[in-house]
């Protein structure tokens, strides 16, 4: 059985804004402040000059004690840390700037120690009476994190897990120095990762990172000790979700709110954890078709091999279960969550000009490919261009522009619910464009094209 032993905000960072309710003696207060961190940060310059082994000088502010460091990073001009935050400063030229003045960076120990929402108290509370007196403030990272016990990950379950993400990778960690050779050292599955810098799971071995980092085992002290379901025999797997801005920005909640609005996010977290684990899908797959999948080929009964094209391997997922874990594991510690929406852009009409525009190109292009424009070349391009199609994505030109045509009619399905837009007659138009692709596809697709939009017109038609 899969426990949960812990689900929590691992990461924070926060960028800080100047408010239209900050006054210009406040402006001017948080660039006084600056400057005397500026000149402490000459100190510990001159310092790490003199004594190469020291980049700090120590400074109190109010009940607080921080290290002014001797390095800033980009686009800020200092930083001061201490064992639970990291904050860097930057000196606008005016009261309005539609750049970031302040950075914090949450640890993760102090999120852990404190919890989420009382560690965001206590820094706002900081920020407030000492540096800024009014601010915005908006969500650059977060991490959200569960440790589970009761199912151990190996490499088949990184062909497991279905995403759009295109890059993935596992991970592997050395295990006996001393039985290393000259083709490698012996080494141990730790995990894996889906997706990239905005927007990625990783699922790796806690366990075996708290013995390689000894820093990294507050989260066996502040997360797991004292949990009635932990049980220090079994290894225990984080799965974790990173989400940055430029993907926050791009979603709303199920009351149309921007997840670009820092309240909003934290407010969503059940959801955005739990959209993540429906985006990033964990399916219960036999160890047989894995094997399947990555050979690329079945064996039949008879002894003789199938090939698996793209199409029967994206069958293959879509007619797999969840694992049942993951599943439970979409509610964020007992709190149901609500839908969270991608946030379509806005529907492009086609227009004559489009259609005008590719006809050219088209003559074009098969001009210079086939050295002819004749009837029988345009016969001959669609013919090697529909089987390209096939060989590459498992589906015609006329399914693929079947699947184009349903992703438009559902943003304006999406957009026209919550009263973004209108277009007058759009299900007219989408039910004459359903019939017309249905009448020019080839008899191999006929039946299933037929059986998938079927649905779909009795819905919006009706």
């Amino acid at each position: 059985m899969v426990e949960t032993i812990s689900q929590h905000v691992d990461t924070l960072k926060f960028h800080y804004y100047t408010s239209h309710d900050l006054s210009d003696d406040g402006f001017n207060n948080y660039l006084k402040f600056v400057d005397k961190m500026l000149s402490l940060k000459k100190e510990a310059q001159t310092a790490r000059n003199d004594y190469e082994d020291t980049k700090s000088i120590n400074a109190d502010i109010g009940v607080h004690k921080f290290n002014v460091l001797s390095s800033s990073i980009s686009g800020f001009s200092v930083v001061i840390a201490n064992s639970d935050i990291s904050i860097a400063f930057k000196k606008p030229k005016t009261i309005i700037s539609a750049s970031p003045i302040i950075k914090v960076e949450f640890r993760a120990e102090f999120l852990a120690r404190k919890g989420y929402k009382q560690a965001i108290k206590i820094v706002n509370g900081f920020i407030a009476s000492h540096v800024l007196e009014a601010y915005k403030i908006k969500i650059s990272e977060i991490h959200l994190a569960s440790d589970i016990q009761g199912y151990n990950f190996s490499h088949l379950d990184f062909f497991r897990l279905k995403s759009r993400a295109r890059i993935a990778q596992t991970h592997e960690e050395e295990v006996d120095f001393s039985k290393a050779t000259a083709y490698g050292s012996l080494t141990s599955f730790t995990g894996f990762t889906f997706g990239g810098g905005n927007y990625h799971l990783r699922v790796y071995n806690k366990t075996v990172e708290i013995k390689k980092k000894k820093e990294k085992g507050f989260a066996k002290v502040l997360l797991w000790d004292g949990k009635p379901n932990y049980d220090e025999e079994k290894t225990v797997w984080r799965i974790e979700i990173q989400i940055r801005r430029e993907k926050l920005k791009s979603m709303i909640d199920s009351n149309l709110h921007s997840l670009d609005d820092y309240e909003t996010i934290l407010n969503n977290i059940p959801s955005l954890w739990a959209k993540a684990l429906t985006d990033f899908r964990f399916m219960d797959l036999d160890d047989k078709t894995v094997f399947d999948v990555l050979r690329g080929k079945r064996t039949l009964k008879n002894g003789t091999d199938k090939f698996l094209t793209k199409h029967s391997i994206n069958k293959i997922f879509q007619r797999a279960e969840v694992f049942s874990f993951w599943v439970d594991l979409k509610v964020w510690n007992s709190h149901m969550y609500k839908d969270i929406y991608t946030s379509f852009q806005m529907p492009k009409h086609g227009s004559l000009d489009y259609v005008s525009n590719s006809i050219k190109s088209l003559y074009s292009t098969m001009a210079k490919h086939y050295g002819s424009i004749s009837k029988e070349t345009f016969i001959k391009a669609f013919e090697d261009s529909n089987r390209k199609n096939v060989d590459d994505k498992g589906f015609s030109i006329i399914e693929g522009s079947i699947i184009k045509c349903l992703d438009w009619f559902e943003k304006i399905d999406f957009c026209e619910l919550h009263g973004i837009l209108n277009v007058p007659d759009y299900k007219v138009l989408e039910h004459d464009i359903y019939n017309t692709l249905l009448d020019v596809t080839d008899d191999f697709y006929r039946i299933e094209l037929s059986e998938n939009l079927e649905n779909k017109l009795l819905e919006r038609v009706s």
